[in-house]
């Protein structure tokens, strides 16, 4: 199956449950792989032909800073949820998003969610 994959996007953002975690701005590192069939592209050499990264980067970014999530995993849910929105072709989503340096013993903390277009749909009523 084809994938985009797009790794170790930072997100600077507000996100956590504790009172000072939000007064600051923390990273966020997030991966993508997003399965999508990429035979036209390879075909044809053209950018309309698959789906622009810089595009997905940005929405992914853009999400995240709006929502100011308490939690990690509902901001996985909103990314998700906007990229199966905003771009068709999507069959499969998987996104890891890593919190670093947020408890001393550990060089980060993190989820990782997979969503097929269908199941996630079929609950978000799209």
């Amino acid at each position: 199956m084809d994938a985009i994959i797009i790794e170790g996007l930072k997100v600077d953002t507000v996100v956590g449950c504790f009172a000072w975690e939000r007064q600051i701005h923390q990273p966020l590192m997030l991966d993508l792989i997003i399965h999508h069939d990429l035979s036209q592209a390879a075909q044809s050499d053209e950018l309309n032909d698959t789906i622009n990264y810089a595009q997905i980067c940005e929405l992914s970014a853009e999400v995240i800073q709006k929502a100011q999530p308490k939690l990690i995993e509902h901001a996985a849910q909103l990314v998700m949820q906007r990229l199966f929105h905003e771009f068709e072709g999507i069959q499969t989503i998987t996104l890891t998003i890593r919190k670093p340096a947020i408890i001393a013993q550990a060089n980060s903390v993190g989820i990782r969610l997979e969503r097929q277009r269908h199941d996630f749909c079929s609950r978000t009523g799209e």
